[in-house]
């Protein structure tokens, strides 16, 4: 069907073809859109005269003649064998609708291999004079005339691909079988299946009938399987099945199957593969086997191998067409592919026949079984009915029950008494089939007799407990032949008559028992002689009773054992445990009320015990709930039972007792040099609790006049600490006393111990170190390492001065600690007048009580060289902008012997000297340099040469010049867009009512200028927006736009406006480069009433450009004089003094 390689012939092609008239019954079909010809709801089944045999077999008459047939002889075995490969692997489908699967190139040439095998050839059987070729997108487009030369050479039919899966269609597949039937050749059609389950069989069934309706095949077109995929093989005949009947349920009932030689269970092959070729009928296979690597037609026709079949496929190279791609190539037995022959009716060879058997007859239960084997029909089996019905008063209640297939092929129904209204006696059992055509057919009958036995059921007493008082009856072997609807269970003492019996509702277990669990007190808590009867409620709602039985109840009193444990004189408590906890009439809580002998039972407390997961019930008493009474204690048990009722169990005493208050007092960290040291308490304990710790300590100085009474904190490994400071101590050294107090939970201070310990005091320390003298600079660094001192050290001091001049210039540094503990100050001459020779570094610590303490102190030499006595500074010139007309003046390895206070930049332009200079005050930047910007506006918006001199304002005030450069700064240079305030995109857009085309010129020069100054481009529509939605000036008062609006928009976007009185103002502006926009009247820009705003740029001996926002045709050069002269002189435009401004950065 698909390309193969030209040395080796694919073996594993697999086509599988049935008739129209072949079903089975291989399923049980629930639903089916195919309805019998009768209703079987209403249907009466035959009379059991007219079904009298229990097996019958039925033969179908034949509704159609085969006009070609295969011959049943077989032919020896030829001479020669070919060896013997069953086909390994078929690549899948794939998912895509372009790409369609090729067979693998693994080939295989076929040859009987011994006598029992079906022949390969009957020399007797008929084959048709023109062969057949099959066609896919691997074959591409094949012409009107490719046909013609084909059935030239004897093809006379072509099998054209449709579909493969449910994904794929043969893209050639109309021109394929249109040119096909435009030469005169039977067309019939294949796809390629890939189904492993009988529901992706209908689907690829459905797939297909619908692709060849769209090409509008005949009903009557041949059909053909594609089986090769070796997924399909498990379960191949139920699926192919399903694939049939889905087809002959769309309307195509001539049907093909093709496939390989070793896929069929009748072949020439030394193994039979899985297609049951009964099923399907071996001449409804098209079957694919290649005896040698080549093989012509004339040939082939002699060979005539797989002659039983329909058609055999003998080569996959036929070169039929010179130059183009080779076919596959098939003789045609029966004339189906060929002569248009009609298949054969399998239905004559497929009888009525099936097997009814009645099993598992209960008279208990009023069941039996019906099973209906050996099941087979002419047009298969979609469902088997056994209508069924008793013998008393007729058909009136018939069932037509379906039968559910098993798992060995067979059908079961399961019949019940009580669905045919309890009748006994003789039951009718009929077969019927609705074959796969929706016929309902007549199979055969038999009958049964069905009697009931009484009901049945054993009771049995369990669990009768004395201690709860109650008993489960357990009934089993539960049956009536009118079914049990419900189990109950009339359940009285003998005391009193039936003066308390209830009709128990046993529930059904998981083991098929039913259970009632009777309690005595629901019975008046009697004791003796119970009685027990069993009665069912049947499903015809009778009341039947079954059996009963007796039983002995007996109620135990009360029981509990008290057991005293961990008797804790240390935490004052004890446990009570109670165990063997039982009552008759339930526990609903275990009470222990407790008191001490003291005061009677003043301190008595009913415990509710706490059931534990071992069953006992538990409480703990503590001593402290009970007045820290010791001694005799009583513990009663009681029971609080399910009546809400309490009765009294046991009782017993114990003894208890307090130990003492207990703990260890250790001293540590004993430091001297902070004058401090630890109390740590461990071991703390009372038996009345430990609200606080208590450490009162004192030195033996003066007595106790010193004394502090501290808390010790509770540490996380459940010590306690104080820390005691000498300095809290008035700072007295010697022997110190620590005593331990607790303060009890019951709020009494006791007495615990006491220690001794021994306390000196340090004096401060501090090492001073001189390191990194600069001798150029005069700086250096003072380091203090090993600070420490008993009162703390809140800062470090370092009080330093010169020789020069007694202590004039001394300054208190407060030293930086360091990460390694040291502290560090940083000394520079010139924060001391520039002095040199001898320094004093004195060491000082403030305490944390404040007070200031010397320490030690040192002195070291300073000297500074002679150029460091000179200021010095670096001055660069950094973005020099001629669009903005500012430049960066920035100051760099800026220093002065005596400091810099601030940093100074007188700056001006070389023309007309220095009247415009500015003094800059440079602003320190986080690097250490200064910077500041010039803006040539700033300076009359000179050009050319500009001078930058760097002072010094220096700590002693005194001014000082260090350096001065220069720059060129050239004058402003724009690049302007020009828009037209008549652009088709906003021309028609109005504000207030007048559109943007008669009265945007000032928003469209206005936009001309910003875009050009800032470099970023805004539209006229921008600006009018802002004008008119935010301002008053645009179209408000009256048409257009006032020169106040130029000032405000200006402004919005960051720059400036100089209002030009006079021409010459005007011509100094241009001459700068600046944008300038004048209003003008009567001219040729604008006749009265009407001003017009324009654009002007540039200067040159007394031309300016001018652009134009309502005509771009008077762009161009124009004298500055004529356009001052025109200027406007409405009201409107000379809101800020002249028609005629700057806008500049």
């Amino acid at each position: 069907m698909k390309k193969k390689s030209l040395f080796y012939l694919a073996s594993t092609a697999i086509l599988i073809a049935a008739s129209s008239q072949q079903i089975f019954a291989d399923e049980s079909v629930k639903t089916s859109t195919l309805e019998p010809t009768v209703e079987l709801n209403k249907q009466e089944a035959h009379s059991t005269a007219e079904l009298q045999t229990k097996e019958v077999t039925q033969t179908a008459p034949i509704n159609q003649t085969t006009s070609s047939s295969s011959s049943k002889n077989e032919a020896t075995t030829a001479s020669t064998e070919a060896k013997v490969s069953e086909e390994q692997s078929v690549v899948k489908e794939n998912s895509t609708t372009t790409t369609e699967t090729k067979k693998d190139n693994k080939s295989t040439f076929f040859a009987a291999q011994n006598n029992q095998a079906t022949a390969r050839s009957n020399p007797d059987a008929q084959v048709k004079k023109s062969t057949f070729v099959d066609v896919s997108s691997h074959n591409g487009h094949i012409s009107k005339e490719d046909y013609q030369h084909l059935s030239e050479k004897g093809v006379n039919g072509v099998v054209v691909k449709l579909t493969e899966g449910t994904s794929y269609k043969n893209p050639y597949a109309v021109s394929q079988t249109q040119n096909a039937q435009a030469a005169g050749m039977q067309v019939s059609a294949y796809a390629f299946s890939h189904y492993t389950n009988e529901a992706e069989a209908r689907a690829e069934a459905r797939y297909f009938a619908e692709e060849a309706r769209r090409l509008n095949l005949p009903s009557s077109t041949v059909m053909v399987n594609d089986i090769e995929d070796s997924d399909m093989r498990p379960n191949i005949n139920a699926t192919t099945q399903a694939w049939a009947d889905e087809m002959r349920r769309m309307g195509f009932s001539n049907l093909m199957y093709y496939t390989s030689a070793s896929w069929l269970d009748r072949n020439n092959l030394r193994t039979k593969g899985p297609i049951q070729t009964e099923q399907f009928g071996l001449e409804n296979f098209w079957v694919a086997q290649y005896p040698t690597s080549k093989l012509s037609a004339d040939d082939a026709k002699t060979l005539k191998y797989n002659s039983e079949a329909g058609a055999w496929q003998f080569t996959s190279q036929a070169e039929l067409l010179l130059g183009r791609h080779v076919f596959d190539q098939s003789v045609d037995y029966t004339g189906r592919f060929t002569n248009k022959a009609t298949p054969s009716n399998r239905a004559a060879n497929q009888p009525i026949k099936g097997k009814i058997t009645v099993q598992n007859k209960n008279p208990n239960t009023g069941t039996f079984d019906v099973i209906v084997s050996d099941v087979s029909a002419p047009y298969g089996v979609r469902e088997v009915k056994v209508p069924t019905w008793s013998n008393v008063n007729g058909q009136d209640d018939i069932i037509w029950y379906t039968a559910a297939k098993q798992a060995d092929g067979t059908y079961k129904v399961t019949v019940r008494a009580v669905d045919h209204k309890f009748s006994t006696g003789l039951y009718h059992i009929h077969l019927y089939y609705i074959q796969n055509n929706g016929k309902l057919v007549g199979v055969g009958g038999t009958t049964t007799e069905l009697s009931f036995g009484r009901p049945q059921g054993k009771v049995t007493i369990a669990n009768n407990n004395p201690d709860t008082g109650t008993f489960d009856v357990l009934i089993s072997n539960v049956s009536s032949p009118y079914g049990v609807r419900e189990v109950k269970v009339p359940t009285w003492s003998s005391i009193g008559g039936q003066d308390d019996i209830i009709w128990y509702t046993a529930k059904k277990q998981a083991n098929g028992t039913y259970k009632v669990t009777v309690k005595a007190t629901d019975h008046k808590k009697s004791t003796g002689e119970y009685n027990i009867h069993v009665y069912y409620i049947q499903e015809n709602n009778q009341l039947v009773g079954v059996t009963g039985t007796t039983t002995t109840v007996s109620i135990a009193h009360p029981k509990g054992t008290l057991t005293i444990t961990n008797n804790n004189p240390d935490a004052g408590t004890f446990d009570v445990i109670v165990s063997g906890v039982s009552s008759p009439d339930g526990v609903r809580e275990v009470k222990l009320p407790t008191w001490s002998n003291v005061n009677g039972q003043d301190d008595i407390i009913w415990y509710t015990a706490k059931k534990q997961a071992d069953g006992t019930y538990k409480t703990t008493v503590k001593v402290s709930d009970h007045k820290y009474s010791t001694g005799l204690y009583n513990v009663h048990l009681y029971y609080i039972q399910d009546n809400g009722k309490i009765v009294g169990v046991a009782g017993t005493q114990v003894i208890v007792s307090l130990a003492r208050a207990k703990g260890n007092i250790t001293i540590a960290n004993n430091n001297p040099n902070t004058g401090t040291f630890d109390v740590i308490v461990s071991g703390v304990f009372s038996p009345y609790g430990v609200r606080e710790v208590k450490l009162p300590t004192w030195s033996n100085v003066n007595g106790q006049d010193d004394i502090i009474w501290y808390t010790a904190t509770r540490q996380a490994n459940g010590t306690y600490k104080t820390t005691v400071k000498a300095s809290d101590h008035k700072r007295s050294t010697g022997l110190y006393h620590i005593h331990l107090y607790y303060i009890q939970n019951n709020g009494k201070l006791v007495g615990v111990g006491g220690t001794t310990t021994e306390v000196s005091i340090a004096r401060p320390k501090g090492t001073l170190t001189i390191q990194n003298k600069d001798a150029n600079k005069g700086t250096f660094e003072v380091i203090v390492s090993n600070v420490s001192n008993p009162d703390g050290v809140r800062e470090v001091k370092l009080p330093t001065w010169s020789n020069v001049n007694g202590q004039d210039d001394i300054i208190w540094y407060t030293a930086t600690r360091q990460t390694n503990g040291t502290y560090k100050a940083f000394i520079k001459a010139s924060d001391h007048k520039n002095s040199t020779g001898l320094y004093y570094i004195h060491l000082y610590y403030v305490q944390n009580n404040g007070t200031l303490i010397g320490v030690g102190g040192t002195s070291t030499n300073v000297t500074i060289s002679a150029e460091n006595l000179k200021p010095t500074g670096k001055i660069t010139i950094q973005n020099n902008n001629p669009k903005t007309g500012t430049f960066d003046v920035v100051v760099s390895n800026v220093s002065g012997p005596y400091g810099v206070r601030e940093v100074k930049l007188p700056t001006w332009s070389s023309v007309n000297g220095q009247d415009d200079i500015i003094w800059y005050t440079a602003a320190k930047r986080a690097d250490g340099t200064y910077k500041i910007t010039v803006k040539a506006s700033d300076h009359k918006s000179s050009t050319g040469e500009y001078n930058i001199h760097l002072y010094y304002i220096q700590n002693n005030g005194k001014l000082v010049g260090v350096a001065g450069t220069t720059v060129q700064v050239s004058k402003t240079s724009y690049s302007t867009p020009y828009f037209s305030q008549r652009d088709g995109r906003w021309a028609g857009r109005t504000y207030g009512g007048y559109t943007f085309a008669a009265t945007g010129c000032v928003p469209t020069t206005v936009a001309m200028a910003i875009s050009g100054i800032t470099g970023q481009t805004v539209l006229p529509t921008t600006v009018a927006d802002y004008l008119y939605h935010s301002t008053n000036e645009f179209n408000k008062r009256s048409y257009g736009t006032t020169s106040r609006g130029i000032v405000l928009a200006a402004r919005h976007w960051g720059l400036k406006t100089d209002v030009l009185g006079s021409t010459a103002a005007v011509r100094e502006a241009l001459a700068m480069g600046h944008h300038v926009l004048g209003a003008v009247g009567t001219s040729i820009f604008a006749n009265y009433p009407v001003t017009h705003e324009l654009v002007i740029r540039g200067y040159n001996n007394g031309m300016t450009y001018v652009m134009d926002p309502y005509n771009a045709n008077n762009n161009g050069y124009y004298s500055v004089d004529y356009l001052f002269r025109v200027r406007s002189l409405d009201p409107t435009d000379n809101t800020e003094g002249s028609p005629f401004m700057t806008i500049r950065s």
